[in-house]
């Protein structure tokens, strides 16, 4: 399972449609997810789109919902942009949130900067602001192992 991970997009639609035709061209997209502050950006955009599944960020307002788990190809996923879980200061409680409900990767946006890591064999991966050309790929095989990638245009 390809998925193409994004955050940030605070409107800028015409960024975000060339990072998914760039990320398809890496190959069939079987999701997207997206991590706030540009909520209704995707739904903006006149595509077809596989399946997304996204959060609230502090800039969407007006919309619920801050903090999801999903679970793609045998991996449980937590979705937050991050603001909740201070991640400003560190991915220490994001981590923390991500153990306790055992998931295999937490997914943030919020700072607009890049950054992965496996810390106790989960990943913490924030794929940067669509708004600066970023974005993510996490390949799932369906024993639910992740790849991950970043991108930057």
């Amino acid at each position: 399972m390809r998925v193409i991970v994004l955050g940030d997009s605070h409107g800028f639609t015409g960024r975000l449609s060339t990072i998914l035709t760039v990320a398809e061209q890496g190959g069939p997209m079987d999701a997207i997810i997206h991590l706030g502050d540009g909520y209704y950006d995707l739904r903006d955009l006149d595509v077809k789109l596989p399946p997304v599944y996204q959060v609230a960020g502090n800039c969407d307002h007006f919309v619920s919902g801050t903090l999801d788990y999903v679970t793609l190809s045998n991996a449980k996923i937590l979705l937050t942009h991050g603001h909740y879980q201070h991640v400003k200061d560190g991915t220490d409680d994001l981590f923390d949130l991500a153990r306790e409900e055992k998931c295999h990767a937490a997914l943030y946006g919020h700072t607009h900067y890049q950054k992965m890591e496996w810390r106790g064999g989960i990943l913490i991966l924030n794929p940067g602001a669509v708004t600066d050309g970023k974005y993510a790929v996490l390949n799932i095989n369906q024993l639910g192992a992740i790849d991950p990638e970043l991108h930057h245009l």
